[in-house]
């Protein structure tokens, strides 16, 4: 896996190979999607009837490492199998998440722990259905970043560990894939990071989501 660490403000100024990167995924998964769901055409940020649209990753499509989806309802004290408190309130549509040794689950910190995970209602660990996306890289929006290497899994397809221990040379930094990876619905997905220290993190995926029903991306 190749990549590049930088401010995210600099992608356009000092990375222009990035730009043509970004617009080469774009244009692949718009291509891949055009053939996959027949009958629709691509309508952009506004799809008309039978056109699929086109948005950025969004929390809800993802779940947390104790399987709650990151959307209005995540860590609701009253949802039928939900063990956690009321004052469990990030990752309410939004990546921000507390890890902890017991924060999402019980697992040692310095350790691994799962990052992202689709959020598919129906099937954790999945993509939702009706969702195409690419991703680009990720953001790491928090002051101090406790991770120190990722891993991650498309598919059957196993991303080696990288180490992004430089990531603490930069004040907003970006991990920018060079070719990037496209995600299919219902096709599994997982993000794991090595923790050094406990504390709240927020990372965002970046790149290009098609969806096929409007409705979808209305409500949170």
């Amino acid at each position: 896996m190749s990549f590049v660490i930088m401010e995210e403000s600099e992608i356009r100024q000092k990375a222009p190979e990035f730009q043509t990167t970004l617009k080469n995924l774009e244009e692949q998964l718009i291509s891949n999607t055009l053939r996959l769901w027949g009958g629709y055409t691509y309508g952009g940020f506004q799809p008309g009837k039978k056109q699929f649209g086109r948005t950025t990753w969004l929390p809800y499509l993802f779940a947390d490492e104790a399987d709650d989806i990151l959307d209005s309802h995540h860590g609701d004290p009253d949802k039928i199998g939900d063990p956690f408190p009321a004052a469990y309130y990030w990752g309410k549509n939004s990546f921000r998440q507390l890890f902890t040794s017991t924060s999402p689950t019980a697992t040692p910190v310095p350790g691994w722990k799962t990052i992202l995970q689709g959020g598919n209602p129906t099937a954790i660990g999945t993509m939702p259905k009706s969702f195409r996306g690419a991703i680009a890289g990720f953001a790491f929006g928090s002051k101090s970043v406790c991770v120190t290497k990722l891993k991650m899994q498309i598919g059957a397809r196993k991303v080696p560990i990288t180490g992004i221990e430089e990531i603490h040379n930069f004040k907003s930094p970006v991990l920018m894939f060079e070719e990037g990876f496209e995600l299919d619905e219902e096709e599994g997905f997982e993000l794991r990071g090595y923790f050094e220290a406990p504390g709240y993190q927020r990372v965002i995926p970046k790149g290009f989501v098609m969806y096929r029903k409007l409705d979808l991306v209305l409500h949170e």
